[in-house]
């Protein structure tokens, strides 16, 4: 009897008594127990298609993306998640991304990857040979050097990708006038997102549109419709100037029909209000207008203004902030405690991760799913500000942003950090 099975059997009665394991001569397993986890083997084959991806697009015009998901990748991805499970689960450690062998994996079916998408999405019928030019390379490689191939005439020792270890790429001979419809696709970028806010920084458009980008399959951002519903919101939030950070410069006679504190203290509004004769003292207003409001979790002196509204969804309240640290983790893998750092909602990053949170914790991209009119709108803002006057505007903004056709063709999938999943 095996070792395993003596052991085995141990546990299952119990395991109370001594168990002796006898010293013998070695002999390797006949069968090893798999040390990869699934999401984490995904994880690793992801890389192979980030660097797919991101060594086509380097030849694609500048904004566009090779469009992953006109391709059928599932044939290359389990080709790929068997080379690699099989390498890690012979070495009978826990995973290694940094095993060369496994380096070696991923840069093969990286250059795989990139002809692949040559020939099944733009449609190529030819490429250049291009080696690295140092000692490493194999002189049969060399002598290919420069030279054009047919997809369809491989050289001797097969396409770039074939032979392992290949330190050599196939630069697609690209015709941009003559990309096939639904080949590529548009990028996400703080460019693109000027044309929403027109009146942004651009370096906080541009660390806003890449957040957005890496999580638009996870957050259910991923056809035109759900990103119109979705920057409509936004920009009603924070305005052309992408403020992220909620202003409360409000004149002394229209506090009242904003807040009910100063609806019931006319006084106050006078007194803490922007008139002819003084500022508006903000932090006196969110003190005020946000203490213990409506179950928002305010209940230390200055709390309001501590957690007046921030991000592109302008979260506010310590509950609200609470909430978003205890999901954050989950949906982005990091550990960060808004509740103690509130500033931090107030940054590009965070503030886009917290409308994502929102929108997909409140499940509005069903909502958004029911196209691109009033009654879909109305639905959304119901849930993001119901209270609010602003109705009309924000679908206004829908069906401006829809009209414009801004993210007809935005990709429905992630530039930053592609995934297989994302082509199915």
């Amino acid at each position: 009897m095996r070792h395993e099975s003596k052991f085995a059997a141990w546990i299952r009665s119990g395991g109370n008594s001594a168990f002796v394991l006898p010293l013998g001569p070695f002999r390797a397993q006949e069968v090893k127990f798999s040390v990869v986890p699934d999401r984490l083997l995904d994880s690793i084959i992801d890389d192979a298609l980030v660097a797919g991806v991101a060594r086509l697009n380097g030849f694609l015009p500048e904004g566009v993306s090779i469009d992953i998901t006109s391709v059928d990748l599932t044939a290359i991805r389990d080709q790929l998640r068997s080379s690699v499970a099989g390498r890690l689960n012979e070495t009978g450690v826990p995973v290694n991304p940094n095993d060369p062998v496994i380096r070696a994996i991923l840069a093969r079916y990286a250059e795989k990857l990139n002809g692949h998408f040559q020939r099944d999405a733009l449609q190529l019928e030819s490429y250049i040979w291009r080696s690295q030019d140092d000692a490493r390379v194999r002189t049969a490689h060399a002598e290919l050097d420069d030279r054009a191939f047919a997809w369809s005439d491989p050289p001797p020792g097969g396409h770039p990708g074939e032979a392992w270890n290949c330190r050599c790429t196939a630069e697609p001979i690209l015709d941009r006038q003559n990309i096939p419809e639904g080949a590529v696709c548009d990028i996400l970028t703080g460019d693109r997102l000027s044309d929403v806010f027109p009146d942004a920084d651009i370096d906080s458009l541009t660390q806003v549109a890449r957040e957005i980008d890496l999580q638009i399959v996870t957050a259910q951002l991923n056809s035109p419709e759900r990103l119109a519903h979705f920057f409509g919101q936004v920009l009603q939030e924070v305005g052309q100037r992408m403020r992220l950070v909620e202003s409360l410069d409000y004149r002394a006679d229209r506090l009242g029909s904003i807040f009910s504190y100063f609806r019931r203290n006319p006084d106050e509004a006078l007194l803490y209000g922007r008139t002819a004769d003084h500022p508006a003292d903000q932090e006196a207003i969110a003190n005020r207008a946000y203490a213990d409001r409506n179950g928002n979790g305010n209940v230390e002196s200055g709390d309001g203004w501590r957690f007046r509204g921030r991000g592109l969804k302008q979260v506010t309240g310590r509950a609200g902030y609470r909430a978003f640290t205890e999901d954050h983790a989950l949906m982005f893998g990091e550990q960060v405690d808004f509740e103690a750092e509130p500033d931090l909602l107030g940054t590009p990053t965070y503030a886009a991760r917290s409308d994502l949170w929102f929108w997909l914790a409140n499940d509005l991209f069903l909502l958004a799913d029911a196209g691109i009119n009033r009654a879909a709108a109305d639905s959304i803002t119901a849930i993001i500000n119901p209270g609010t006057d602003s109705y009309r505007q924000r679908w206004d903004n829908v069906r401006q942003l829809s009209k414009s056709e801004v993210f007809a063709n935005v990709c429905r999938f992630s530039v930053s950090r592609p995934r297989f999943e994302d082509a199915e």
